[in-house]
């Protein structure tokens, strides 16, 4: 009776200190830091230039073959630094070490993340991890206007041994944006929940053939397959255009991925309703 007693005792000590974790995880995620957000345009200019990054470092890494990159100081919002970390685990050309424990949690907790400012400090720090090399630097510049944004980052890559730099450039670029660019529509349509765009979707495709119906039924008379094929593809490119925005720029992930197909495969039908609708007005 007494270990049983103690079982459920120890079973309610669990469950009253997993559920205040629980309510102090959600209390640090509602009134805790919040890393800033970035905007479409300057995700697009770090994504154009990480290609060129990660070419200048194949061709200067000599014998170095394992690197600790070091978060890149002024990245408040840390993409510059991941999308670093993700180009060079991708192509694999360095052995990337793992992230240390606190910067793991730094960065779960969306703390500022420490950043070296200097070979000596990088070096220091990064003896007691075994690899090669180095990587590190600075944001300069990423900011937006209107019209466009600018891009100025330092890439460094240090040698371990012999405490070389083998690498250090900066790269500087700038993009110019209209209201019509994918930059500019992509940050538009962020400022827009989900839910609205899928609504503004939704009425797009069942009033786009509505609206449009005296075409299609000019179409329709023709009597030509052809001109019908034409007619439904031209509706369900423009549908599946509309989808993509909605969905997003990329399709990453296998959800996006599948969101996309099914929209655009239930916009297929609906136009195929309505030209079958419209064949028979004519008949």
């Amino acid at each position: 009776m007494f270990s049983l007693k103690w079982f459920f005792g120890f079973l309610t000590a669990l469950g009253t200190a997993a559920l205040a974790l629980y309510l102090a995880w959600q209390g640090w995620s509602h009134f805790g830091p919040r890393k800033p957000g970035l905007g479409a345009e300057r995700r697009q200019l770090v994504d154009q230039v990480m290609p060129q990054v990660v070419e200048d470092l194949r061709q200067a890494r000599r014998d170095v073959h394992s690197v600790v990159l070091f978060h890149l100081m002024d990245d408040p919002t840390d993409y510059v630094s991941d999308r670093l970390r993700a180009e060079l685990e991708q192509t694999g050309i360095f052995e990337m070490r793992d992230r240390s424990l606190t910067e793991k949690v730094k960065k779960a907790l969306s703390l500022q993340i420490t950043s070296v400012a200097d070979v000596d400090a990088a070096l220091q720090a990064s003896q007691r991890l075994g690899a090669q090399g180095v990587l590190y630097g600075g944001v300069h510049v990423l900011e937006s206007y209107p019209g466009g944004a600018k891009l100025d980052v330092q890439i460094i890559l240090a040698k371990i041994d012999g405490r070389q730099i083998i690498l250090d450039r900066r790269y500087t670029k700038e993009l110019s944006t209209t209201a019509l660019s994918p930059a500019a529509m992509q940050e538009g349509m962020s400022k827009i929940s989900a839910a609205q765009r899928f609504l503004g979707w939704v009425l797009m495709v069942l009033l786009l053939p509505v609206f449009s119906i005296g075409f299609i039924r000019v179409m329709v008379r023709k009597e030509s397959n052809r001109a019908n094929a034409a007619t439904l593809a031209i509706y369900t490119a423009v549908d599946g255009l509309l989808a993509f925005l909605m969905v997003g720029a990329s399709l990453e992930s296998w959800i996006s991925a599948l969101m996309f197909l099914a929209l655009v495969g239930a916009a297929f039908g609906y136009n195929m309703f309505i030209m079958t609708f419209a064949l028979r007005m004519e008949t």
